[in-house]
């Protein structure tokens, strides 16, 4: 039942009122979405930073809920703020559509309407954010358009950051012995380990984004990147045998055939990150950030655990 729920959409319903709770429910349910629900600002509140959503469903106003500061909130929250929002709206109020709209929320829905307006609304949404909002359909994580510009966001604000570009090491091999859907759940592990990394020991203005396959970049403050690192490193080691089978676990390699027939070994699966912060030199350009981090992540590949190469150079370009 959880594994089938984890393949589904999934959508946060916001609000007090539990029939119109239990209603909107049951239409999404029986659309083939998955549903999680809170009833109060308080409880999305207190669990904003254990889980990640496909599209949020907010009540503008009641006792218990300020959908407006909602809005602001998962705006403001690393985990969600590429996530797409609908608020139910109390009547045809334009002053407070336009609040809605100015607060964060992507989309309206008339409480009177929902009969009509719910599935093509919320489906309108999905389509939205997988067509522009440049999400990454696996990991549900932003990714290159995205990080460009949270990284030239960066650059113009002048204030010191780190930036982290992490890599599976023979991933490729990892798939072709084990298989594209089991290499999957190693991408979303991985998503999930940096994420739980930043959301410990970052800050509510980190950043993470997949790139595709198995390359990730995140952004922290450069007091915390190397203590997320380490954490990210030690954590992949712990764990990452899990998804061998007792043979190779054991081994602590795989052995593939190739195209020729000859056997070839290849170590388990690590990953290498390399880290560049904006305190030893000025950074102009977001080119500079991915080349100097790709150039360490490469380095990093070097050894044979996981690990991070941090930049220690004073000057740039280097000569």
């Amino acid at each position: 039942m959880e594994e089938n729920k984890k393949n589904k959409i999934e959508i946060l319903i916001i609000t007090e009122d539990i029939k119109l709770q239990d209603y909107i429910a049951l239409i999404l349910i029986g659309e083939g979405y998955a549903v999680d629900t809170h009833s109060s600002q308080k409880e999305f509140l207190d669990s904003i930073d254990r889980k990640t959503f496909d599209l949020i469903i907010i009540d503008f106003s009641s006792a218990n809920i300020d959908g407006l500061n909602i809005c602001r909130t998962i705006r403001e929250a690393f985990l969600l703020r590429q996530t797409p929002i609908i608020m139910l709206m109390p009547d045809d109020n334009p002053l407070n559509k336009a609040k809605s709209i100015y607060s964060g929320a992507d989309d309206y829905i008339e409480k009177s309407s929902l009969s009509t307006e719910l599935l093509l609304r919320v489906k309108s949404a999905l389509w939205r954010m997988y067509r522009y909002k440049d999400v990454n359909p696996l990991t549900k994580l932003p990714g290159v358009s995205s990080t460009l510009k949270e990284l030239q966001s960066k650059i113009e604000s002048g204030k010191h950051f780190a930036v982290g570009y992490a890599e599976l090491y023979k991933f490729r091999r990892f798939n072709d012995k084990y298989g594209f859907s089991r290499g999957d759940e190693v991408i979303k592990y991985t998503a999930e380990l940096i994420r739980n990394a930043l959301v410990e020991l970052g800050s509510t203005s980190d950043f993470l984004a997949h790139f595709g396959g198995d390359d990730f970049i995140f952004i922290t403050l450069p007091e915390s990147i190397d203590i997320v690192c380490r954490k990210i490193t030690n954590d992949f080691d712990k764990d990452i045998l899990s998804f061998y089978n007792i043979e190779d676990r054991n081994r602590k390699s795989i052995i593939i055939k190739n195209r020729k027939g000859e056997l070839n070994t290849y170590p388990i699966l690590r990953i290498s990150i390399g880290i560049l912060t904006s305190e030893n030199y000025t950074i102009d350009n977001t080119a500079q950030i991915m080349q100097v981090t790709q150039e360490l992540k490469n380095y990093a590949k070097k050894f044979d655990k996981s690990t991070y190469i941090k930049e220690r150079r004073h000057s740039y370009p280097f000569h």
